[in-house]
């Protein structure tokens, strides 16, 4: 393996994550300001300026916090590998070696969070969704569902009214049955009537800022020692209040 420097991402998230928890809760502020002085309700889709990168960024947090652990046990076994052939006399990398690298260069340069657990559980034998609990796993599912969609800046389609399962050739019964797990979440945690309305609830980006606190929890627990810089990530993470300034 040759010299290389690097830069874990996810911390920086974090902290691009708090400032825009503070302009997230700055806006609706204002906006209640606003519709207070007025005498009108508050308009709920000034939230979509900034829930929607927050959602973004979250995932991006989880999914970069978890490849950097499995990275580094990668790395780390292969240092491993080269110091034990270099003291058995091995003057060429061995297959093993070989194996390593190539799967560690997929696992830094693939992304794909399906594909990261796969991997994760392919080379630690350690399953995330079933180390976790049913509600977490829920949760983190719902986020990296939203995040698929909105990190392509696809447009979000829903039906005006509910359609049966004898509708699958019709527009837009796939988009339906595409976000069927996520319009049932949304709507338990924030009672709106629909997904878009449910995605315009200021507190939405905080549950899932909340609920990530959580799943890092239960996940820190499986990889011990987890290297520093990890560490680092997920401290800083369960520190961050949502909407106040610590890092930036």
């Amino acid at each position: 393996m040759a010299a290389y420097k690097g830069l874990e991402t996810a911390t920086s998230l974090v902290v691009a994550y708090e400032s825009l928890a503070m302009a997230h809760k700055k806006a609706w502020e204002s906006e209640q300001y606003r519709a207070e002085s007025q005498s009108t309700d508050p308009l709920q889709w000034t939230n979509y300026n900034n829930a929607f990168a927050l959602l973004i960024l979250n995932a991006s947090i989880i999914e970069g916090t978890l490849r950097s652990i499995l990275a580094h046990k990668l790395r780390d076994d292969i240092s491993e590998a080269v110091e034990r052939g270099m003291a058995a006399g091995q003057t060429a990398p061995s297959k093993m070696e070989q194996l390593l690298a190539k799967f560690n260069a997929e696992v830094e340069m693939a992304g794909g969070w399906e594909s990261l657990k796969r991997q994760i559980e392919l080379y630690t034998d350690i399953s995330v969704d079933k180390s976790v609990t049913a509600e977490a796993k829920e949760a983190i599912t719902v986020m990296f569902a939203l995040r698929n969609v909105l990190a392509h800046g696809t447009a979000i389609i829903q039906p005006s009214l509910k359609m049966s399962d004898d509708m699958k050739d019709v527009y837009p019964w796939n988009w339906q049955a595409k976000l069927h797990g996520v319009a049932m979440y949304l709507e338990r945690h924030f009672k709106k009537g629909g997904v878009f309305e449910n995605l315009a609830d200021h507190g939405m980006p905080e549950h899932f800022w909340n609920v990530t606190k959580d799943y890092l929890a239960q996940i820190e627990t499986l990889f011990t020692p987890l290297p520093a810089s990890v560490q680092r990530t997920i401290k800083m993470q369960k520190s961050l209040g949502f909407g106040f300034r610590k890092y930036s």
